[in-house]
């Protein structure tokens, strides 16, 4: 038990040194671009309005952010996009799939041949941007990107590993990525303050911690928490020196965490919460995040896995407090290899946000220095804290802050204001999500739930598999692989779980899955991590 108290001083700690991080973050870094608000960038013969010769005239295709559809029905008004237009000189028209048809849309898009000039194909194209230029459908952004788009072309180019996660498996750059900084890590486990005090629980290290603490909200009449339906818990794996999917192994070859000896000894683990009854029997039943966090809020269960500043929110509004906890481990100072934590500036595949250059645009060029300005920090700026005096001010020291036109709008909910009021999708270049991110900042308590752990030195990402892309018939082999053991897993997981089928038969699922030719798709993944690793960095 003094192990779990002296947590509780090291959390505290941990917020000082957050917010001090913050503070150095929050101030305009200077890049060689030239941005005033009077005056145009200019960088490397680029410069705004766009010199370059054409009709300045784009068509963007471009998902639309649930929220902001309730109240435009085009980002053709969104008074941001509107001020990149102005400042670019070049006019653009949205057009927007239907919310929840993106893919089928952008399918039949494809299909017609009718492409606009620019698209955000968000991982909706199979094999990717890289397929795309393949099949003729994308133009290939090699040799265009250091002369239209110099912003960007800096930001890929701060370091090898950079340049080659922002290039597909041959070295050629296909699409714009959206780059930011890794916030500080924020889905973790919350606990209920009154359930904690009316049982006197302390923050929970290990998880042997946990298991004390089910016990005894047992005793009490209370459930633990709802799993995801799958029944896989990263925050759990990762005590385990695994994490859902393909990583690192400890011995640095690619391992995939499911067909993994330590999987075994997660099951067991949860198979015992769940005969218990430390979990929500009906975990299975693909409950939404709103109705987990209605079980929450009505002491259903007493712990969830969620955003923790979200769940600040909920459980303020529910007359009660939460807590945010460290991620479990099997003893206490045990390394977790699993969370991003760099603050290094990184383009980002894996949120595939990607945006693609169609064959059919007419003036490419101009297309290029339009997504470029997105990475000046003018542009930057502009779409991370809106209008300058406006939407946020900028003190003698260089540190921002929103205005009340952005915390405390009169005609937009705060929960809106950040995909409508500026643009949250977008490059981050020296500042993480957090500190723009108006839902946060307008609660200093929220800022603090959000950093409470972030300079935890027993964190590091050195098992996290780069974000890097196969070739378009790598990636088709192994989707074609993996998409029959996915189910396979999901399905013996809950079996596992739940004792339908009892864990003396797990050799038998290891040996089915061999037979699904898993070793080939690690096979793959392996030669694709090699060649990312070997192939060429900053040229």
């Amino acid at each position: 038990m003094e192990n779990r108290k002296h947590f509780i001083t090291f959390g505290f700690f941990t917020l000082a040194l957050g917010a001090a991080f913050l503070a150095a973050c929050s101030r305009t870094s200077s890049t060689e671009t030239r941005q005033t608000a009077a005056g145009p960038a200019t960088k490397a013969g680029v410069t705004y309005p766009v010199s370059a010769g054409g009709e300045k005239k784009l068509s963007f295709w471009l998902p639309i952010q649930p929220p902001a559809a309730k109240h435009i029905s085009s980002y053709n008004e969104h008074e941001i996009f509107k001020i990149i237009g102005q400042n670019t000189g070049v006019e653009v028209n949205f057009s927007h799939p239907a919310v929840g048809q993106e893919r089928e849309q952008l399918g039949i898009l494809i299909a017609s041949g009718d492409l606009p000039d620019l698209i955000q194909i968000r991982g909706l194209y199979n094999g990717g941007s890289s397929a795309g230029v393949a099949e003729g459908v994308f133009r290939e952004l090699t040799g265009d990107i250091p002369v239209h788009a110099p912003d960007y072309y800096r930001e890929i180019t701060k370091s090898d590993r950079n340049y080659r996660l922002a290039t597909d498996s041959e070295g050629k750059i296909t699409e714009f990525h959206i780059i930011k900084q890794s916030a500080p890590a924020f889905n973790r486990l919350n606990y209920r303050q009154d359930v904690m005090d009316k049982l006197g629980i302390d923050i929970p290290v290990t998880i042997a911690d946990y298991e004390e603490d089910f016990a005894k909200m047992k005793t009490a009449g209370l459930t633990g928490f709802a799993p995801p339906a799958n029944g896989k818990i990263d925050l759990i794996m990762w005590a385990y020196g695994i994490t859902p999917g393909f990583h690192i192994g400890a011995d640095g070859t690619v391992k995939w965490g499911e067909a993994q000896p330590a999987y075994k000894d997660y099951l067991q683990l949860m198979n015992d919460w769940y005969t218990k009854g430390y979990i929500s029997k009906d975990f299975m039943s693909n409950m939404s995040d709103p109705e987990r966090r209605t079980l929450f809020t009505t002491n259903s269960v007493s712990m969830i896995i969620n955003p923790v500043d979200l769940i600040k929110s909920v459980s303020d509004a529910a007359g009660f407090a939460a807590v945010p906890l460290p991620y479990p481990r099997l003893y206490a100072g045990q390394a977790i290899h699993f969370q991003p934590v760099s603050f290094e500036t990184l383009p980002l595949p894996n949120e595939s946000m990607g945006t693609v250059v169609s064959r059919s645009c007419k003036n490419p060029e101009i297309a290029i220095e339009y997504l470029n300005y997105f990475y000046t920090q003018e542009g930057a700026d502009l779409c991370n804290w809106g209008v300058k005096d406006l939407s946020y001010t900028v003190d003698t020291n260089g540190k921002k802050t929103f205005t009340d036109y952005m915390l405390r709008n009169e005609k937009i909910p705060l929960s809106d204001v950040q995909v409508l009021l500026k643009i949250h999708l977008c490059a981050k270049l020296a500042e993480p999500d957090v500190v723009c991110n108006p839902n946060v900042v307008i609660d200093a308590a929220a800022l603090e739930y959000r950093t409470r752990y972030s300079d935890d030195r027993t964190i590091d990402d050195d098992q996290v598999l780069p974000a890097f892309q196969l070739s378009m018939e790598d990636s088709l082999k192994r989707n074609e692989i993996m998409r029959d053991i996915n189910t396979y897993v999901d399905e013996m997981t809950l079996k596992f779980i739940t004792g339908v089928n009892s864990l003396s038969e797990f050799d038998n699922y290891l040996a089915q899955l061999k037979n699904m030719r898993l070793n080939e798709a690690i096979a793959i993944t392996a030669r694709g991590y090699e060649q990312f690793m070997t192939k060429p960095g900053v040229k």
